[in-house]
């Protein structure tokens, strides 16, 4: 009996490769008579999955997501029948160190003394923001949001959660739901958004809310752009120039590079261009796929497979 077919839009390493091996035919979008493969695969391996390619996919089971975000999927045309799969905390310990790089940056205002003493210039003009005893307010409470609060309270942090479903096993001295945003944000003294892209939470973040923030605050975004409205962000930026923001994520792409440049004016503004995981790390790519492929390998075993994504976080 010949083996399901596999469709990867990335190259994979070889022991992801051998993984998917004993179980499929692996195949990989840069080859030849692709359109050849498209009707026979039943799994793939993707970010985006171009729609001219899914429409052609009659057999597809699985959509397996090498990142654990699913927004970019095309929800829209993919049949009820199909399970889609994120790949949650393959990279979670890294964007969880680069959150607390972000986060550090801005309190020990290293953005301000690293240039100036690489000039020469050793005045001590910038106030430190100490963590120890203050407040930490995650939102998204994934396996990213968990090791970013791990790290708070080794800082002797006090940790506000928040969750759509307003509970969590992880031991937070607040945990509340989308209602209690508003409680968190204000008694924060360093808010972390860490929570996938969903139709509850595009644009969660808006210039009401931003207001919130206590005056000296720090935030820091390292889910997805568009959990904060750009142009509310701008206006509170507008308002409040000496504001602590730092971000590893951005909301669009002009030549390769983010649109949001104007960012970059502000005082206060610490950004990295989407480093904080895979793209930042051979390492951390390659777990990402090794776990993505035990995910397909699962699923095509007949067993239950991680990550199963609820069609109706992303369907109007």
């Amino acid at each position: 009996m010949s083996k399901p077919y596999v469709l990867s839009y990335f190259q994979l390493d070889p022991v992801s490769e051998a993984i998917l091996g004993e179980v499929a035919e692996l195949y990989y979008s840069g080859i030849e008579r692709l359109e050849d493969i498209l009707p026979l695969v039943s799994a793939v391996i993707c970010i985006d999955l171009p729609l001219d390619h899914l429409a052609r996919m009659k057999g597809l089971k699985m959509i397996q997501s090498l990142s654990a975000g699913v927004d970019t999927l095309p929800w829209s045309h993919i049949g009820e029948d199909i399970t889609v799969c994120g790949n949650m905390g393959s990279n979670a310990e890294s964007v969880a160190e680069h959150t607390w790089a972000l986060i550090l940056a801005l309190a020990r205002r290293l953005h301000h003394y690293l240039p100036q003493v690489k000039a020469g210039d050793f005045r001590r003009n910038h106030e430190n923001i100490i963590l120890s005893g203050k407040t930490l307010g995650v939102i998204g409470l994934g396996s990213i949001g968990r090791r970013v609060a791990d790290v708070g309270k080794a800082f002797g942090m006090r940790v506000m959660g928040v969750t759509r479903s307003g509970r969590s096993d992880y031991p937070c001295d607040f945990i509340g739901g989308e209602k209690d945003l508003e409680h968190v944000l204000r008694e924060s003294d360093v808010v972390v958004v860490a929570t996938p892209l969903t139709k509850w939470t595009r644009g969660m973040i808006n210039l009401e809310r931003l207001r919130m923030l206590k005056p000296g605050s720090i935030l820091v975004n390292v889910g997805r752009a568009e959990v904060i409205v750009r142009e509310h962000l701008m206006a509170y930026l507008s308002e409040k120039p000496e504001a602590n923001i730092a971000t590893d994520v951005w909301w669009s792409m002009e030549g390769g590079q983010p649109s949001e440049k104007e960012l970059i004016r502000f005082t206060n503004f610490v950004g990295t261009p989407w480093v904080a995981g895979a793209f930042g790390s051979k390492e951390v790519f390659t777990r990402m796929c090794r776990m993505a492929a035990e995910n397909v390998a699962r699923f095509l075993r007949g067993e239950k497979p991680h990550n199963i994504i609820n069609r109706s976080d992303y369907i109007p």
